[in-house]
């Protein structure tokens, strides 16, 4: 009988997982995770669902629709994806992580089944959400794509909702090189009959969306740009904020909430978003870690009032630094380091690329903060960002 130590030490080491791995660890097929749903009887056809895919955005509409949901009442499921620092974060009901115990014993159960799949580490965890969300009777239940949409594993469901966020260039070694192709990917979770909503932020691609609703007789709702301010959230929180609005207006028949449209910040408690870890000095950490996402820090830096600015930056090795690296914001002080994730790109790998030159490379990435937070006063700004991996550790070491 092994603990619950062992069995994720044995699920990252005996199947691929693209958390360390990349690409290699990708499996564009849903022939896997249909034959693992049935192994354990269809859990997925028998809960109510919430699909979400996007280059960016999916967490946050994916945290905002939880605590709505859940403060009106209803028991509401999330399956999410990576985690900062606990595997459980990614299977929570009603903000609580899943049990080690269920995690455990589901392992135990399937284990000899599943030996005839050989499933990837991400199939494995989203089968597990399934059946932990049927077990324990949810209402509603808010899953996201692991990458893409047409052939992740979670695209076997038939939800109330599809969402798409935005589009932006990611994975495009897997995704395509455009963002028509990506954008074809991401529309692949568009179901026949089922409405589809778009986040503001997606424009250029819209064509796509038209098209893949209109063959799939889909109803498609565009949420609006916000025109709100908050002082505590930043611009890209507050479009995510209007497509999550919108998706409880579109299944409110089904669905009835009270929300306030202007009462929103209390909505989002996720982690790594624009994540202010401390003032004076304030220290913010956010997971952006491609050009789109990095275009969106740098949008709100511009508005923050400090007297230095200090970047801690690390990245994946799959990453287009170049593209990326065009939208860090102008720093007094840029540390690149890297992070424990074994995809982790070398600290001088990232600093032959930033701008100037004026980059310390530092791999340990322990070095690396403590070093920076050296030079830091209580007036400075301090930005830990490039690679969701980076801050977990982070948060785990320091926070």
């Amino acid at each position: 009988m092994k603990t619950y130590s062992e069995v994720i030490a044995f699920l990252f080491k005996q199947y691929p997982n693209y958390q360390n791995k990349g690409a290699k660890a990708y499996k564009p097929d849903l022939s896997n995770i249909t034959a693992l749903s049935k192994i354990i009887g269809n859990p997925h056809q028998k809960i109510k669902t919430i699909h979400i895919a996007g280059t960016n955005g999916k967490g946050s509409v994916s945290n905002y629709l939880a605590n709505i949901y859940i403060e009106n009442g209803y028991k509401v499921g999330v399956f999410t994806s990576p985690h900062l620092i606990d595997f459980r974060e990614r299977i929570t009901i009603n903000q609580k992580y899943i049990s080690k115990e269920y995690i455990v014993d589901f392992y135990n159960r399937y284990l000899e089944e599943f030996k005839t799949v050989s499933p990837s580490f991400f199939e494995w965890s989203t089968v597990l959400a399934f059946k932990y969300f049927e077990d324990e009777k949810t209402d509603i239940n808010i899953i996201e794509t692991g990458l893409g949409g047409r052939l992740d594993s979670t695209n076997i469901i038939q939800p109330e909702l599809s969402i798409i966020t935005t589009v932006g260039r990611d994975h495009q070694n897997i995704l395509g090189n455009t963002l028509y192709d990506i954008a074809k990917e991401k529309a692949g979770i568009i179901k026949n009959g089922i409405p589809t909503l778009l986040g503001p932020d997606i424009k250029e691609t819209k064509v796509v969306f038209e098209t893949v609703t209109n063959k799939k007789n889909s109803k498609l709702y565009h949420a609006i740009e916000s025109e709100t301010k908050s002082e505590n959230l930043p611009d890209y929180q507050l479009n995510n904020w209007q497509t999550a609005y919108k998706a409880t207006r579109i299944l409110y028949e089904e669905f009835p909430v009270k929300v306030n449209n202007e009462n929103f910040s209390k909505f989002l408690t996720l982690k790594g978003r624009w994540q202010i870890l401390s003032e004076n000095p304030k220290v913010v950490a956010d997971i952006g870690h491609n050009a789109q996402g990095m275009a969106s820090i740098k949008k709100q830096i511009e508005k923050e009032k400090y007297k230095k600015l200090h970047i801690l930056i690390g990245f994946s090795e799959d990453k287009n630094l170049k593209e990326i690296l065009q939208y860090l914001p102008n720093a007094d002080f840029i540390y690149a380091t890297q992070s424990s994730n074994e995809r982790s790109l070398g600290s001088n790998e990232i600093g032959k690329l930033v701008k100037g030159g004026k980059c310390v490379c530092i791999d340990d990435y322990k070095v690396a903060f403590k070093e920076l937070m050296g030079k830091v006063n209580d007036q400075d700004l301090v930005l830990i960002t490039g690679s969701a991996f980076l801050v977990g550790n982070i948060l785990h070491d320091f926070y």
